[in-house]
């Protein structure tokens, strides 16, 4: 089965401030706080690179509690996990995990304003998610540490003492069920159902899970309110829930705030449900289930469930057999099955906790349409695979390479954002022993071919499960709770036999991986240089070099290498040409990508102001491995056979479009829009089928030999290596001394009117994206632009989501188009069209008007105070110490190591200034230029798009279009 994925935001929501008397009185003494901690475990397995400090402490009410203190932090962060999913749901109430979910955020006894919760984290700098999954619920925050100790008070009475008020139930079951609209027509999501609905059927993961208006209502013999209010009570107690707590506090100071916020949830004692019903029985092996998809999508997934080995993690059995079936080496199944020309990709998962009595592997086909007529061809290669592991498979080189990979990445081992580590450890608290929390993924403890060899044994056709979502699939029966239809039936036995037999052939044209060249070899660290600003070490008509260091002590880095130029924006034929090299290339280089991912190395090549190659990983080989892809790049042949197939794709991607998901479309509408020049898809389906294998040659010839360069090494590597890189890099590419090039921007011009462009959706929901550009900047602009936000998104996810119901995820943000900056208002809705939307964005920011005037200075300054916080916040990773840089770099902008300046403008910005901006920005029409982009959904398409005066009525993207600069 598919791994569940968040599936609620519950955060950017109105409510009112705590006041000192009441949070007062929730406090006691240290000393009485302190007296009711168990220390329970000090030795808890870390990486080497990890300098954090770790115990887990039990509360006097039996909750246990994983302390993490990092002084390198300025935000404070929790997670909550309850052993409760939706496989517990009451069959009276499908989906009643997930609406507890919901409504425990709407208030509790101290803190009963609706909301409240949110706002509170929104308004400290940090924001707050939850989501449930088959078999755990899941709740996490993060705040500005200052506010860490209010913000634990808020958690511990939501799970003390929730509401659960009955008069907002009825806007919550419709918050469920716009959320189970979002995606009733999504292709996996429905894939992941199907997945559950061929289990056993007596087993509680064969049904319906996530809730809506049908399941969540009062029928006889149930009433939800009295449903809702008995499962909050059964399952959710201080014994059973496991809680990580990181914070820049020392591990005392974290001991006393848990206590002092944290004892106040109650231990009722409750027992996990036990659920001993087998996942699958024989009727549900040699399973083959049909799916037709909504897009045009040709997928082959082959499951097989096996006894859980989740408890011998530490020897990783189903890791190896998985890195083996998945892996892109030459002679390997996914190398056979592209060769013949039958898949595009193979990929291979192993998830070892599917449940308390089973583990899963899951093997992914991405078929060709030639695929799609062989599946058994492809289904025999599988099975041929898995006899030559069996057969030859199991070895010592295997077994190393596997734990030389785990060791090395277990010793470098990046941090992680803290909301998302103490969400995962929260979770995984329910699951592995508290020691290896943190290894439990890399251990690898030894080599125990007997176990990997048994666990191989359950790998056979007799034992799979298979998927097949196919536009041509034989379908007879509806999805229940989702739209669309599938078939399931038995697999004949001959069928079975078949593959087995075909499998004996094929295996002889099949290999394993060798050793890999690739894994690490000098993992020391560079000399430090005495700047820490970036440095710029060339810079050259047609050529610029840049080069910052981290502040993280890691042998590790990234290259980004830009073969600056004109090429893909000249016309939709250049477009789609290099959409096609991109594709080829990509194919290509899979095997090279496995086996530098398994060392610890990572690379990317895509389209971006001419060519951009991302390296990124252990700095030892990275340089080495950006001119080993300029020479694959240089001397690459491009076959028939690679050239249709990626054409084949890509007019897949083209026409899928008008079926992507609603607030996608309206996303990628606005980016055509700005961006100059677009083309629409109808105009790139028309210059596919022309392009030539010799057409790609050319436009490799053409990025060596017409492109300028630009280069920007972070991390580990030295200005004598990088300025080495760059002879090289003189060597292989002939730089031209050309301006460098940028994608030309749209720029505001209030008297045209607002840009209107509609677009039409093959699904159900309309769509909204309304963005207002200012036509005129100063240096604070985006600053006043990003505080503004965060002053509006709380109140504006409020009122569309919470108080009008219109949609299950509206959003803002603020936006910079070329230099100048704009601010956007987004959403889906099943529930109004595009027009009725505009008509809300409107009242609600004619209402904020008067929410802004009232804000005092204390408030706003507490606001710029704790967004401030995030941007001083140190690093945990090479990824987020360099984001920023980056994003200046891609902008092409002369100055690159700004983020100093841009906090001190930050500072500077007073609240007068972003009421002056918000009223300038939203209703002086001669100061922004708005930009409308509508989707039509089919649920509305009867309804008038939304009309402007005056306004551009976009027909075509193609209209804005202008000739590159």
């Amino acid at each position: 089965m598919m791994p569940v994925k968040p599936i609620c935001l519950l955060f950017y929501c109105l409510s009112l401030t705590l006041s000192a008397s009441v949070y007062a009185a929730t406090n006691s003494s240290p000393e009485s706080t302190m007296k009711n901690i168990e220390v329970i475990n000090n030795s808890i397995i870390q990486s080497p690179n990890d300098k954090r400090e770790y115990q887990v402490i039990r509360l006097a009410n039996q909750l246990e509690v994983l302390l993490i203190s990092d002084p390198d932090l300025k935000n404070s962060a929790a997670s909550l996990s309850v052993p409760i999913g939706s496989m517990h749901n009451p069959d009276s109430q499908l989906g009643l995990a997930h609406y507890l979910e919901h409504m425990l955020f709407l208030g509790s006894k101290r803190y009963p304003v609706i909301n409240e919760y949110s706002k509170f984290m929104s308004q400290n700098g940090g924001y707050t998610n939850a989501y449930t999954a088959q078999d755990v619920t899941v709740y996490g925050f993060e705040v500005n540490d200052s506010a860490f100790g209010e913000a634990l008070d808020r958690l511990g009475d939501v799970m003390s003492e929730p509401l659960l008020d009955e008069q907002y139930a009825e806007k919550e079951r419709h918050t469920v069920n716009a959320e189970n609209e979002t995606y009733v027509d999504n292709d996996m999501r429905k894939l992941y159902a199907l997945q559950r609905y061929s289990l056993n059927p007596e087993h509680p993961m064969a049904r319906f899970s996530t809730g809506n208006l049908e399941t969540l209502v009062d029928k006889p013999n149930s009433n939800l309110q009295e449903e809702l209010t008995a499962f909050f009570r059964a399952h959710y107690s201080a014994n059973n829930m496991k809680v990580a707590l990181i914070s820049p506090r020392p591990i005392k100071d974290m001991q006393t705030i848990a206590a002092k916020f944290l004892t106040q949830i109650p231990n009722n004692n409750a027992t996990t449900p036990e659920i001993m019903t087998p996942l699958v029985t024989d009727q549900q092996l040699a399973l083959e289930v049909q799916m037709k998809p909504t897009v045009d999508l040709k997928l082959l997934q082959v499951n097989f469930l096996i006894p859980s080995v989740k408890d011998e993690y530490m020897y990783q059995p189903g890791g190896y057999i998985s890195r083996l079936l998945g892996s892109d080496h030459k002679g390997g199944l996914s190398d056979y099955l592209q060769k013949q020309g039958l898949a595009e990709s193979v990929s291979a998962g192993f998830y070892a906790a599917q449940s308390e009595q089973y583990s899963q592997f899951s093997m992914t086909f991405k078929l060709t349409s030639k695929g799609l007529t062989q599946q058994d061809t492809v289904l025999a290669s599988l099975f041929a695979y898995i006899q030559l592991i069996k057969d030859k498979g199991i070895n010592q080189l295997q077994y190393s390479e596997q734990k030389k990979s785990l060791d090395n990445y277990f010793q470098f081992l990046p941090k992680q954002a803290s909301f998302q580590y103490v969400m995962s450890l929260s979770a995984n608290m329910q699951k592995y022993p508290l020691q290896d929390l943190l290894s439990y993924s890399f251990r690898l403890d030894g080599f125990k071919p007997k176990l990997i060899a048994q666990l191989i044994t359950y790998l056979t056709p007799e034992n799979s499960r298979v998927f097949v979502v196919s536009p041509d699939a034989s379908v007879n029966k509806n999805i229940p709770f989702y739209k669309g239809q599938y078939a399931q039936h038995k697999i004949k036995s001959s069928r079975l036999q078949q593959w087995s037999r075909s499998a004996q052939n094929i295996q002889l044209q099949m290999t394993l991986p060798v050793r890999n060249e690739w894994l690490p070899e000098d993992l020391s660290l560079v000399q430090e240089e005495k700047s820490k600003q970036a440095i710029s070490l060339v810079k050259e008509s047609g050529l610029s070099v840049w080069i910052k260091q981290s502040q993280l002590n890691q042998p590790k880095g990234a290259y980004k290498l830009q073969l600056n130029n004109d090429l893909n924006d000249r016309s939709p034929a250049a477009r789609i040409k290099i959409n096609l090299l991109l594709d080829v290339l990509q194919k290509q280089l899979a095997e090279l990508s496995f086996v530098t991912q398994e060392a610890g190395l990572g690379f990317s090549i895509s389209s971006n102001d001419g060519l951009l190659i991302s390296t990124s990983g252990y700095s030892d080989k990275q340089g080495e491995l950006l001119l080993t892809l300029l020479s694959y790049l240089d001397s690459m042949e491009i076959d028939q056979q690679s050239l249709t197939l990626a054409k084949q794709e890509l007019i897949r991607r083209l026409k899928n479009q008008s079926k992507m998901k609603a607030m996608d479309l309206g996303l990628d509408g606005f980016r055509k829009v700005v961006r100059s020049p677009s083309w629409s898809n109808e105009t790139l389906l028309k210059a596919v089928e022309p392009v030539t294998a010799d057409d790609l040659k050319q436009l490799i010839k053409q990025i060596l030999s017409q492109s300028s360069v630009r280069l920007l090494a972070l991390g580990n590597f030295s200005a004598v290596d990088v300025l080495q890189l760059t002879a090289q890099l003189k060597v292989k590419v002939k730089i031209q001394p050309n301006a460098f090039y940028t994608v030309q921007r749209l720029h505001a011009d209030p008297e045209q009117g607002a840009l209107n462009f509609v677009r039409q959706s093959e699904l159900e929901d309309d769509a909204l994206a309304s963005v207002y550009l200012m036509a005129d900047q100063d240096p604070t602009s985006q600053a006043k632009a990003e505080l503004l936000n965060k002053l509006l998104k709380p109140a504006f996810y409020d009122q569309i989501r919470t108080q009008e119901q219109l949609t299950y995820s509206p959003f803002t943000a603020s936006i910079e188009v070329d230099k100048s900056v704009g601010f956007g208002l987004f959403t889906q809705s099943p529930t109004i069209g595009s027009a009725a939307l505009y008509g809300r964005f409107q009242a609600f920011l004619e209402s904020f008007k008067t929410v802004l005037a009232n804000t005092t200075e204390s408030e706003f300054e507490e606001i710029k105070k704790a967004h401030i916080a995030n941007y001083l916040a140190k690093s945990s990773n090479l990824s987020t110490e360099f984001s920023y840089l980056i994003g200046e770099w891609m902008s092409n902008k002369d100055k690159i190591d700004t983020k100093s300046q841009h906090i001190e403008l930050l500072q500077s910005v007073t609240l007068k200034q972003v009421q002056e901006y918000y009223t300038r920005l939203f209703f002086d029409k001669s100061a922004a230029q708005q930009i409308i982009v509508q989707v039509k959904g089919k649920k509305f398409s009867e309804e008038a798009p939304l009309s402007l005066t005056p306004e551009v009525a976009i027909s075509s993207v193609e209209q804005l279009n202008t000739a590159p600069k």
